[in-house]
């Protein structure tokens, strides 16, 4: 994977082919005086003058108003019965009863709306039919902090994707799953379709033991494993093994059907770069911890005029 890595450079000529935009939104994209804590809303991310979860909603949505941004929707993707379907299209009609629910029109975003999915689309068409009709912008995104947050774009089609590829949705091949339903739903030819993936730990990820992402320890002593990921795993030691989280994400892409030229992973690993919050980290050296905010967006004027001003992050 470490020979394919491409930072992706959002420049004029990306749009000219382009009418949707990934961005990452890190330590850097900081738009107020104060430090920001994180991309996320979890108490445990914020000092105590903000105690109250409307005091962290506000703030958060206020950055994002800075970045350029209108509104958010993320997949919630549960591990139980209540997850609805792996891939699913959100449509004009949800997205407007969406706004009607009592929790959006208080904290007035869907953010926290329930999108029962692992991964979630959208057309061109229903975003601006919704600016149309409700006044608001809707950018699919997800905070993390060493995952790999993934976004597909059909650049023919004008349809965007995302979906968090964790250490359990990556063993569910949710990637393989993204690329199925483009072809199915919405009719994607493959060589359309472009995906950025990152920042995230894509290598040098160390663990103690297998993680329960990994497999599951049996009562005789062997490992049962998730997916692929046995052969993604190298052992440093009795203990310690090594996570080629980044090389088996690439090959899921890879073998889903999706041209080499048009998969771009981040060359930043957010277990080193400072710039970004991380999981692991934070609790190796005690930093605060915090999200990272990974997206893809349709409303590329807005982010466009706010990138130079306050460095919204175009990769």
């Amino acid at each position: 994977m470490k020979n394919v890595i491409k930072n992706l450079i959002v420049n004029e000529e990306f749009f000219k082919t382009h009418s949707a935009v990934p961005f990452t939104l890190n330590k850097k994209t900081s738009f107020s005086k104060e430090e920001i804590y994180s991309w996320n809303t979890v108490e445990s991310f914020f000092p105590k003058e903000m105690d109250t979860k409307e005091s962290r909603l506000k703030y958060f949505m206020n950055n994002i108003k800075q970045a350029g941004l209108d509104d958010l929707a993320m997949p919630d993707q549960p591990k139980d019965e209540s997850l609805i379907e792996d891939c699913h299209e959100i449509t004009l009609e949800e997205f407007l009863n969406y706004y009607k629910e009592e929790r959006a029109k208080k904290e007035n975003t869907i953010w926290n709306t329930k999108k029962n999915y692992t991964a979630i689309f959208m057309t061109k068409e229903t975003n601006d039919q919704l600016k149309r009709q409700v006044g608001r912008s809707v950018s699919l995104v997800y905070p993390a902090a060493d995952c790999a947050i993934v976004r597909y774009y059909d650049k023919k089609n004008n349809v965007i994707g995302l979906t968090h590829s964790d250490g359990w949705f990556t063993g569910e091949n949710i990637v393989g799953k993204m690329t199925k339903y483009m072809n199915n739903h919405f009719y994607s030819n493959l060589e359309d379709i472009e995906v950025y993936v990152g920042a995230f730990a894509h290598s040098d990820w160390i663990y103690n033991g297998i993680p329960t992402f990994i497999g599951q320890k049996l009562d005789d002593g062997t490992i049962k494993y998730r997916g692929e990921w046995e052969k993604y795993i190298e052992r440093l030691d009795q203990n310690k093994i090594k996570i080629n989280y980044g090389d088996l994400l690439y090959n899921q892409i890879i073998k889903s059907g999706i041209s080499k030229d048009n998969i771009y992973f981040s060359e930043d690993n957010t277990l080193f770069e400072k710039d970004y919050y991380s999981h692991s980290r934070s609790i190796n050296s005690k930093e605060k911890e915090g999200r990272n905010l990974f997206g893809i967006s349709f409303d590329v004027e807005n982010i466009l005029n706010n990138k130079e001003k306050n460095g919204t992050i175009l990769k």
